[in-house]
């Protein structure tokens, strides 16, 4: 486990944080930059701000968003980039701030972009990967620190495995689904390595997205894949970056013959 060499107060002080009317001139500005970047919608993009008791959770709004089941709750999506077969990739952002105390009481919890790939209008996107950023705050009542100790923030996590044991778990229950005969005298085959792989948990890795390990210094963090975003704009530009760059390697992808 990596330690931070900052005190519990150093690691409170650089928690990121806002206003309510801060963080409203943050969701116009993020709405223009993703409507700038989204070269494959003609439509505005909003931001879409929820304000509960405990926080503020966001999603997207627009003419061209849906409404989808993620692996872990529900998202709004926006077309990226057009694949093959009519397929399509699909983006989704989220940020959540905690509703604390003080002049500025809105604290940094997370950023999450997760992509998709699916249909227009077919309610099943399955979950391709997800880029997060956790901020610093308290996770587990042991103090304020990373979430997940060790692990790279910001990082990547890929959910391609769990979204196909998911489909696979739905046709198998699927009433519709065309079932054989069943012969109660077969044997039970031995599970394949496909099997095994549906099974394997890979998301639960944390891949680290900025990680200069070939650098001697530690960091402020104590190691150098991890990273608190100090300011709005870095998150923003991490965010602006994260989907030209994903929206890039998503233009590769082909079907495989």
């Amino acid at each position: 486990m990596v330690v931070s060499t900052l005190p519990p107060s150093e690691l409170e002080r650089h928690r990121l944080r806002a206003t309510k009317a801060v963080l409203d001139q943050r969701w116009r500005r993020l709405g223009d930059v993703l409507t700038r970047t989204m070269t494959s919608t003609a439509h505005r993009i909003a931001i879409d701000a929820d304000y509960q008791t405990s926080g503020v959770w966001t999603g997207l709004r627009g003419p061209e968003v849906e409404r989808i089941e993620r692996n872990r709750g529900s998202a709004s999506v926006v077309r990226l980039v057009q694949l093959p077969e009519n397929l399509s990739a699909w983006l989704g952002y989220q940020e959540i701030w905690d509703l604390e105390t003080g002049r500025s009481p809105f604290a940094f919890r997370q950023a999450s972009l997760t992509v998709h790939v699916g249909e227009v209008g077919d309610p099943v996107k399955p979950q391709l990967l997800r880029l997060e950023w956790p901020g610093l705050r308290d996770w587990d009542r042991s103090g304020v620190g990373f979430q997940s100790p060790g692990a790279g923030h910001p990082h990547w996590q890929f959910d391609i495995l769990e979204s196909l044991a998911t489909l696979s778990q739905r046709a198998e229950f699927d009433p519709d689904w065309d079932h054989e005969i069943e012969d109660f005298d077969a044997l039970v085959a031995e599970p394949t390595l496909a099997d095994k792989l549906a099974r394997l948990t890979v998301e639960r890795m944390h891949l680290a997205s900025a990680a200069p390990w070939w650098i001697a210094q530690q960091g402020p963090y104590g190691a150098p894949h991890l990273h608190a975003p100090a300011t709005q704009d870095e998150l923003t530009r991490w965010f602006t970056g994260s989907v030209a760059y994903v929206a890039q390697e998503l233009s590769r992808c082909a079907l495989r013959r």
